[in-house]
C-alpha cells in the first residue's frame, strides 16, 4: 500500500471503527480477493470479536494488502451501501494526491520551521517513525476563556505517549508546531506552469514584479493574490498559481 493511503486509514481510524458496518463486507471483500477466507476468520475473532474490534483489525490488515487495497476496499464500501464512508476515502484520497508534488509536477515553494529529526531508535540508525509533535503553548488572550469557573469540554482525550490501539485522537494544549506555515505553488497541481524562453517563469517574473512595488505595504497573503491574479490573465495558454497556510497573524516584509 502506498505510504498516502496508509495515512489517510490511519487519521481515518476513529471514523472506520465508530461506523463501519463489517458482516456485509465479508463477502465483498472476498469476491474482489482482498483477503482470502482464513484471513476473513482471523479478522472476526479480533479481540471480543465485537464489530468495532473486527472492524479496526480489518483496517489495520487492510494496509498489508497491496496497492489497490484502498480503492478495492472503496469498492466494497459502495458494493454494500456504506455510500457515505465510500465517499469520505475517495474524496480524501484524491485531495492527498492533488497535493502530492509528482515528477513533471510543479514543485511548491515552501516557509515553515525547520523540519523535525527522525527517532533514533537505538538500533545504531535512525527509523522512518517520526517524533510525535507536541507543539508551543500560546497564551489564550479570550476574556471568556480566562473567566473564572471556565472549564470547556473536548471531544478527544489528552495526548499520552504510547497510546497504543487507542482510537480516539490527541489532544494537546498547544498548537502544532508548522502553525505558522505558508505553502506557494506556481500553479495548480497536475497543471503545467509555463515560462518564456528569454524572461523565465511566468510565476517567478510576476512575483518578483509584484514584490518588488508592493512588498513595503501589503502582507504576504495579499501579494501573493496580487500575483495570482496577474499571471491568470497573461497569454492565450493558462496558469492559476496559489497557496495555503496555517498562519496566525499577517506577514509582512521588512523593506527598509
Amino acid at each position: 500500500m502506498e505510504e498516502a493511503d496508509r495515512q489517510l486509514l490511519r487519521r481515518s481510524r476513529v471514523q472506520l471503527v465508530s461506523e463501519l458496518q463489517v458482516v456485509p463486507l465479508w463477502d465483498a471483500l472476498l469476491n474482489r480477493e482482498l483477503f482470502t477466507p482464513d484471513m476473513i476468520e482471523d479478522i472476526q475473532r479480533a479481540g471480543s470479536g465485537s464489530r468495532r474490534d473486527q472492524a479496526r483489525q480489518l483496517i489495520i490488515d487492510l494496509e498489508t494488502r497491496g496497492s489497490q487495497a484502498l480503492p478495492l476496499f472503496i469498492s466494497c464500501l459502495e458494493d454494500t451501501g456504506q455510500d457515505v464512508l465510500a465517499s469520505f476515502l475517495r474524496t480524501s484520497r484524491q485531495s492527498a494526491k492533488l497535493l502530492k508534488p509528482t515528477p513533471g509536477n510543479p514543485t511548491p515553494v515552501v516557509l515553515r520551521p525547520k523540519t523535525p529529526s527522525p527517532v533514533d531508535t537505538g538500533s545504531g540508525g535512525f527509523s522512518d517513525v517520526w517524533q510525535k509533535d507536541h507543539g508551543f503553548e500560546v497564551a489564550s488572550t479570550s476574556l471568556e476563556d480566562r473567566a473564572s469557573g471556565s472549564n470547556p469540554e473536548t471531544d478527544a482525550t489528552p495526548f499520552q505517549e504510547g497510546s497504543g490501539t487507542i482510537d480516539q485522537p490527541d489532544a494537546v494544549s498547544s498548537l502544532p508546531t508548522p502553525s505558522d506555515i505558508f505553502v506557494s505553488y506556481s500553479t495548480f497541481p497536475g497543471f503545467v506552469s509555463w515560462r518564456d524562453p528569454k524572461s523565465g517563469s511566468w510565476y517567478v517574473e510576476t512575483l518578483d514584479s509584484i514584490f518588488e512595488q508592493w512588498a513595503p505595504s501589503e502582507d504576504l497573503q495579499s501579494l501573493l493574490l496580487r500575483v495570482a491574479n496577474a499571471v491568470s490573465e497573461k497569454g492565450i495558454y493558462k496558469q492559476m498559481p496559489g497557496c495555503f497556510n496555517f498562519l496566525r497573524k499577517k506577514l509582512f516584509f521588512k523593506t527598509q
